[in-house]
Protein backbone atom coordinates (compact mmCIF):
# COMPACT_ATOMS: atom_id res chain seq x y z
CA UNK A 1 0.00 0.00 0.00
CA UNK A 2 2.90 2.35 0.83
CA UNK A 3 4.20 1.51 -2.37
CA UNK A 4 1.03 3.28 -4.11
CA UNK A 5 1.31 6.37 -2.00
CA UNK A 6 4.89 6.82 -3.04
CA UNK A 7 4.64 6.52 -6.66
CA UNK A 8 1.45 9.02 -6.82
CA UNK A 9 3.69 11.42 -4.81
CA UNK A 10 6.64 11.13 -7.38
CA UNK A 11 4.07 11.64 -9.99
CA UNK A 12 2.46 14.48 -8.33
CA UNK A 13 6.00 16.27 -8.05
CA UNK A 14 6.84 15.46 -12.04
CA UNK A 15 3.30 16.83 -12.61
CA UNK A 16 4.34 19.60 -10.70
CA UNK A 17 7.61 20.49 -12.05
CA UNK A 18 6.43 20.04 -15.70
CA UNK A 19 3.71 22.86 -14.84
CA UNK A 20 6.19 25.16 -13.26
CA UNK A 21 8.55 24.23 -16.38
CA UNK A 22 5.81 25.07 -19.05
CA UNK A 23 5.06 28.35 -17.04
CA UNK A 24 8.63 29.76 -17.24
CA UNK A 25 9.02 28.94 -20.75
CA UNK A 26 5.61 30.46 -21.55
CA UNK A 27 5.62 33.85 -23.36
CA UNK A 28 9.35 33.61 -23.71
CA UNK A 29 9.13 33.46 -27.83
CA UNK A 30 9.16 35.92 -30.39
CA UNK A 31 6.16 38.08 -30.61
CA UNK A 32 5.88 40.17 -33.64
CA UNK A 33 4.60 43.84 -33.18
CA UNK A 34 1.13 44.92 -33.82
CA UNK A 35 0.87 47.36 -36.29
CA UNK A 36 -2.25 48.81 -37.58
CA UNK A 37 -2.57 50.18 -40.70
CA UNK A 38 -5.53 51.50 -41.06
CA UNK A 39 -7.14 54.74 -38.70
CA UNK A 40 -9.99 53.90 -36.31
CA UNK A 41 -12.80 55.03 -36.53
CA UNK A 42 -16.20 53.69 -35.04
CA UNK A 43 -17.88 53.21 -38.24
CA UNK A 44 -21.69 53.24 -37.70
CA UNK A 45 -22.01 52.84 -34.21
CA UNK A 46 -23.71 55.55 -32.18
CA UNK A 47 -22.34 58.12 -30.43
CA UNK A 48 -24.48 57.69 -27.35
CA UNK A 49 -24.78 54.69 -24.86
CA UNK A 50 -27.13 52.60 -24.98
CA UNK A 51 -28.82 52.68 -22.06
CA UNK A 52 -29.87 56.37 -23.18
CA UNK A 53 -30.63 55.38 -25.92
CA UNK A 54 -33.95 53.20 -24.06
CA UNK A 55 -35.20 56.31 -22.12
Amino acid sequence: MEIFGIIIAILLLILLAATVSALLRDGLGHNPPVSSHQAWSALDLPSTSYTLRLF
